[in-house]
């Protein structure tokens, strides 16, 4: 009971203690005094004020490479991941780009090469254009082909006033003209699967004589190529590079018949070596691939195969690829 009264007594104090204290005025900072700094309101500096936050997040592979041009490499795979395994196992040598030792499961200990459980072979995710579902979900390559949409600045009729010198009717060179296609899509391996620096996979491992841990005929397949094309360019790409590419179609006196590339090489297959063949993936014939072109295949349908016998450490080892658009016209 004692304690009781305490309380009781401590609340009543508090309450009386609130009823007689005065009520505080403070004066604010006015927004229309602040505006004239002859009032210095707020010390001359005007109101509102104002500072940004930005927020971010994204997704899958996005970088732009750079390219230019009615005719450009867009995008390619900028890796292949196939994992960090226990072993090399000489009766299971094949390994897949989702980082998988094919029929081996228990040799599997991350999902990447560089030990995280993340495999970092990126994947295209496509939005809502349903043009592109064949391509969902595949590391890809794309040709950007929008050269319907080029214009000749010197195109009119030819001038015939002086025949022993004639005035160029094109601005264009020897060729070239305003219709898709024409081109061809390659890639070729330029170096050997490589032991690199397990702390700087950017810097390849050499000893003491200057010579690299190198693996031998090991060979990069990628098997059912998949393919699709779009007229929503800027929707894939989302590169200022194609931002008016729907006004510059829309805007043509006739528009082109779009046609798909025709001529796709299925199956891929390259030793990794230095100097390796120039592969073609496609080959687009004129009037052919107007708009995005997309290549792409299933991690799992990308296949490391291991050479037998080979002799490896406890490192990481790199190869790389080089992708080429060409132009097929002389």
């Amino acid at each position: 009971m004692k304690f009781t009264k305490l309380t009781s007594s401590v609340l009543a104090g508090a309450t009386l203690l609130s009823i007689m204290a005065p009520t505080a005025s403070f004066a604010a900072t006015s927004k229309a005094g602040s505006a004239d700094a002859k009032t210095n309101d707020n010390g001359g500096t005007k109101l509102p004020q104002n500072d940004h936050t930005e927020v971010g997040i994204s997704f899958g592979d996005n970088n732009s490479n750079g390219n230019t041009g009615y005719l450009r490499l867009q995008a390619v795979p900028h890796t292949l991941d196939f994992g960090n395994h226990k072993l090399l196992d000489d009766s299971k040598l094949d390994f897949t780009a989702d980082g998988k030792n094919t029929s081996l499961s228990v040799n599997n200990t991350k999902g990447s090469f560089n030990g995280t459980n993340a495999n970092q072979t990126t994947t295209l995710a496509t939005g809502t254009d349903t043009a592109l579902d064949t391509v969902k979900g595949t590391a890809w390559a794309t040709v950007v082909d929008k050269q319907v949409t080029r214009i000749d600045p010197m195109n009119g009729p030819e001038d015939t006033s002086d025949p022993t010198n004639p005035k160029p009717t094109s601005g264009f060179h020897k060729g070239t003209d305003s219709v898709a296609g024409t081109w061809t899509l390659s890639v070729q391996a330029t170096s050997p699967l490589t032991a690199v620096d397990n702390g700087d996979p950017s810097k390849e491992i050499v000893d003491e004589n200057g010579a690299k841990e190198e693996i031998k005929d090991a060979k990069l397949t990628f098997s059912d190529t998949q393919y699709a094309q779009t007229q929503n360019v800027l929707g894939l790409t989302k590169d200022k590079n194609d931002n008016t590419y729907a006004k510059d179609l829309a805007d043509l006196t006739k528009q082109p018949t779009v046609a798909p590339v025709k001529e796709i090489t299925k199956n891929v297959s390259t030793p990794l070596v230095a100097n390796g063949s120039d592969i073609t993936v496609a080959k687009a014939a004129a009037g052919e691939g107007q708009g995005a072109n997309v290549f792409g295949w299933l991690p799992e349908n990308i296949k490391l195969t291991m050479p037998a016998g080979a002799a490896v450490s406890n490192a990481i080892y790199k190869a790389n690829l080089t992708w080429t658009l060409n132009s097929t016209v002389a």
